[in-house]
């Protein structure tokens, strides 16, 4: 069904996820409380935890689903793991033949949580990320529902730590998605793709 113009939002913002992880549980409740008017975001969960198959599961989305119309926007958020230089190149290829955005973190979404929180341009290992976040949040948890709510307030100090980081890959000559590009959140520039739709 074609969506109305005027009252309501013409397009749609679809974030794929990987399985059942911080990522669903952050932009859900981003979705929630921003309340952005003139675009629909919807969050969808993967069953997929490897880059190819998220982008795969997208794929397969927007070719059979109603909700799924040209022009909305797709992107694809997840993190290193055990996904080799091999397999993200290959996500990247169906990403770009598919019009879909690609949101890597290196080594994982909780980079991005560790952003709010300062300046850390050492490379990490995903238990290392979560242990610096316990340091600097009291009660901190993976997979918090509410990890949105309890960084907010800093989201543009984290989007400028992370740009700086990725400013720094460039610098250094590093392919940005890939297992070398230790630290990396790309996720603020889908927070800045969302700011460019709020009133």
């Amino acid at each position: 069904m074609a969506r109305i113009e005027g009252k309501y939002p013409t397009k749609a913002l679809w974030i794929f996820c990987e399985g059942e992880k911080t990522e669903k549980n952050y932009f859900s409740k981003l979705r929630a409380q921003e309340r952005i008017r003139r675009i629909t975001i919807k969050v969808v969960n993967s069953d997929n935890t490897d880059a190819k198959g998220v982008v795969e599961h997208a794929i397969a989305f927007m070719k059979k689903s109603r909700d799924f119309e040209d022009g909305d926007m797709v992107y694809c958020v997840f993190d290193r793991d055990r996904n080799s230089n091999e397999q993200l190149e290959q996500a990247k290829k169906l990403a770009k033949d598919n019009d879909i955005e690609l949101i890597f973190s290196n080594p994982c979404f909780e980079y991005w949580i560790l952003c709010h929180l300062g300046y850390y341009p050492a490379s990490y290992e995903p238990e290392e990320v979560v242990q610096k976040i316990k340091e600097k949040m009291q009660g901190y948890t993976k997979k918090d529902p509410a990890i949105y709510d309890k960084t907010k307030d800093n989201i543009q100090l984290a989007s400028a730590n992370a740009k700086r980081i990725k400013d720094e890959c460039i610098r250094k000559g590093l392919e940005l998605i890939s297992r070398e590009s230790n630290p990396l959140s790309l996720v603020f520039e889908l927070i800045a793709k969302i700011n460019e739709f709020k009133d």
